[in-house]
């Protein structure tokens, strides 16, 4: 992402994400980065270990002393292995966080309070509290409570956090609608770096050597992506070849409907998983296919139903036609998105967008412009500065 920095004088902000700052890019990446290309001095941590950490692949893939790493203009703070939270054992919980507070704020040449932090997930409220920050923001980028790992112990950490934010953001209405209390909440929808996602290159060699036409879908590989809906279609028509980039996740963590339709694309001839890419790659891939998709589930009650698709403004950035499901965002660009619910709906939409579909590309590529991470961090910007006054002055 590429933004022009201001020059200002601005507080350090900590932010606190769940994903690994080189794991597919999501909206913590976007928001870090961008708030550090406007002059504000950024640090990103995914927190300390936990004793339930070993032998998953963020600690496997973790040194034993912690480190500290520089990327895309955020200063990321990475723990050790042996640095692991024990909850249940007070003493030791205490010293974990409080060691790991001392290497953030080391890393920051902070001394006195830490001036801001930003907080992606509720299980951070024990880092917020050993921060013991001068201001907070919660920013709730999905809606965590339909997920599998929330409980009622996460409950109770994000009914503090949002009693303690200074501000709270979501990325959808349906996010905020969901939070509890119903506090006040400014929206920071997903956006897109439009100039990049426009102005993509040469066709990538795996992607050549699928022939056209090609349907794309770019994302996480997990339960909010309909797979039997794509088995459906895919074998209506045989000569449509779908691909997949993404980060598929454990078969554990799928759900059996979702498991079973994965198994069935993954028998298809004309469907293809590529696997992850490097952010600055996907703009070559998004442009290169024949329609791009948010082929997400169909049924209620999920998290997939409240979520701003973050490829959503990427995909009209390319000027690709864009099919996606009935889900309350996509319906608010159906001027330049066609919306399927059925089989049948797929599978027309998809023979009309073949042929062009909704919209024209210069259409796509201005509402993605309107609604690129420059607009969204012009705001963000505002509202930080207005909560962080006393620091600036």
């Amino acid at each position: 992402m590429l933004l022009t920095p201001l020059a200002s004088s601005r507080p350090p902000v900590f932010g606190l994400g769940t994903n690994a700052w080189n794991d597919q890019w999501q909206t913590r990446q976007h928001v870090m980065a961008g708030l550090a290309a406007r002059g504000w001095p950024t640090y990103y941590s995914t927190g300390p270990f936990t004793v339930w950490d070993p032998g998953q692949t963020r600690w496997q893939n973790a040194r034993w002393l912690d480190r500290q790493q520089a990327r895309d203009g955020v200063q990321l703070y990475w723990p050790g292995r042996w640095q692991m939270r024990w909850p249940r054992v007070a003493n030791w919980d205490r010293f974990i966080l409080r060691r790991h507070v001392a290497g953030l704020t080391k890393l920051a040449g902070i001394r006195g309070p830490v001036p801001l932090v930003y907080v992606f997930h509720p299980v951070f409220w024990p880092l917020v509290e050993a921060l013991q920050p001068e201001r907070v923001v919660y920013h709730c980028d999905d809606n965590f409570r339909l997920m599998g790992n929330w409980g009622n112990q996460v409950a109770r950490m994000e009914e503090k956090l949002i009693a303690r934010a200074d501000l709270i953001l979501a990325s959808s209405s349906r996010m905020a609608a969901a939070l509890p209390g119903k506090p006040p909440t400014h929206l920071l929808e997903n956006g897109a770096d439009a100039a990049a996602f426009a102005g993509f290159g040469r066709c990538p060699p795996d992607l050549v050597e699928i022939p056209g036409p090609r349907i794309g879908y770019i994302g996480g590989l997990n339960d909010k992506v309909d797979f039997q809906l794509v088995a459906e279609v895919a074998t209506r028509r045989p000569q449509w070849q779908w691909v997949f980039i993404g980060q598929q996740v454990a078969d554990k963590n799928l759900s059996p409907g979702t498991r079973a339709g994965l198994r069935q694309c993954e028998s298809l001839a004309n469907v293809h998983f590529l696997g992850p890419r490097a952010y600055h790659d996907l703009p070559d891939y998004v442009g290169h296919m024949n329609v791009n998709t948010l082929c997400y589930r169909r049924t209620d009650g999920g998290w997939w139903k409240d979520v701003y698709p973050l490829k959503l403004h990427e995909y009209l950035a390319a000027g690709r036609p864009v099919v996606g499901a009935d889900i309350e965002v996509n319906r608010q660009f159906k001027a330049v998105v066609a919306i399927a619910r059925t089989a049948d709906d797929w599978v027309e939409a998809l023979e009309q967008a073949l042929v062009g579909g909704v919209g024209t590309p210069a259409e796509r590529r201005r509402v993605a412009s309107e609604n690129s991470w420059d607009v969204r961090l012009d705001q963000l910007d505002s509202w930080l500065a207005g909560i962080t006054k006393p620091a600036l002055v």
